[in-house]
């Protein structure tokens, strides 16, 4: 009986072949004309593929071309699920290789400090389509390289992973002991929505650092405005007095102290100003549109006096 079925399977298999050389000898060089990409879905039937892969034949190639890619996906090598890259001319033979093998096509996904869940979202769904959230304290702002055969809990996890390496080596950093992932990642995200360029960060985070010390209010602008979009939509107009007095969780001139999350996406760099804060003095800041820097100070007298200079200046 056993001698039978395997006389069976080997005298199929034998003619599959011999259907398969058939096709090759008149359609080698003749799968497809021009150089394409082809997505195939986790999970998508064989039917399904065979459709994307070869609607251009005519009936009986099609039908021979699918049950060949069923014959392989059952007995030799299951099809892969992502995007891959068909050079013009591919045969039957290759194309196989290319589908039962890691997708090769790498996705340069490049995410941007300071950006919100909105500005996120649009962007990430071009790659995937998935309710899956990716928070802002999931990840660091950066371009990283992404086989399009990951899904997006994959790619969530991998984010993860590469967030709990970098601060894997800072787990001296005597700040980061005092007040925590969370925490800095917090003040990171502030310090990322308020600082214009790189040369302010660390004199900014420094100011949020001297405030805590003396419970004080952050009273940061970055932060009302997230009061009021909460990172759903863009800003574009001016605070008003009103909006500082916004009863809001995140409203830093409401509540002491820091808000309860994260405000944006940041970026690693902006990390490291915060953990290397230099030590200052300052508690107060403003930003001089005419030198573009921010201009600080010690203490409200010596703030008013700056910015009322600059006022006139900017008249």
């Amino acid at each position: 009986m056993e001698e039978q079925i395997l006389r069976y399977y080997l005298s199929l298999f034998s003619i599959l072949l011999v259907i398969i050389y058939i096709i090759f000898l008149t359609n080698i060089n003749k799968f497809n004309d021009f150089d394409k990409i082809i997505k195939i879905k986790k999970g998508e039937s064989v039917s399904s593929i065979s459709k994307t892969l070869f609607k251009e034949h005519n009936f009986i190639n099609y039908q021979i071309y699918f049950l060949s890619l069923n014959f392989i996906n059952k007995f030799y090598s299951p099809i892969n699920y992502g995007q891959f890259f068909i050079i013009e001319k591919t045969n039957f033979i290759d194309l196989i290789k290319i589908i039962t093998k890691k997708s090769n096509i790498n996705h340069k996904i490049t995410i941007v400090e300071g950006w919100q869940t909105y500005q996120f979202n649009n962007y990430i769904s071009d790659f995937y389509k998935s309710d899956i959230e990716i928070k802002y304290d999931n990840l660091l702002a950066d371009t990283y390289i992404i086989n399009s055969s990951n899904s997006m809990i994959s790619f969530k996890n991998f984010l993860n992973e590469k967030l709990e390496i970098f601060f894997e080596n800072y787990k001296q950093n005597d700040l980061l002991n005092k007040y925590g992932i969370k925490n800095i990642l917090i003040i990171s995200s502030l310090v990322e929505k308020e600082a214009k360029n790189n040369s302010d960060k660390g004199l900014i985070s420094s100011v949020i650092f001297n405030r805590l010390n003396k419970n004080m209010k952050l009273q940061i602008d970055a932060s009302v405005i997230f009061s009021i979009t909460e990172g759903l939509r863009k800003f574009d107009t001016k605070l008003t007095l009103n909006d500082l007095k916004i009863k809001h969780p995140y409203n830093t001139y409401y509540i002491k102290g820091l808000p309860p999350d994260m405000i944006c996406y940041v970026g690693p760099e902006t990390v490291k100003f915060v953990l290397e804060s230099p030590k200052s003095d300052f508690l107060f800041y403003f930003y001089n549109i005419l030198e573009k820097k921010h201009i600080f100070s010690k203490n409200y007298n010596e703030h008013k006096k700056k910015l009322n200079e600059y006022r006139k200046k900017t008249k």
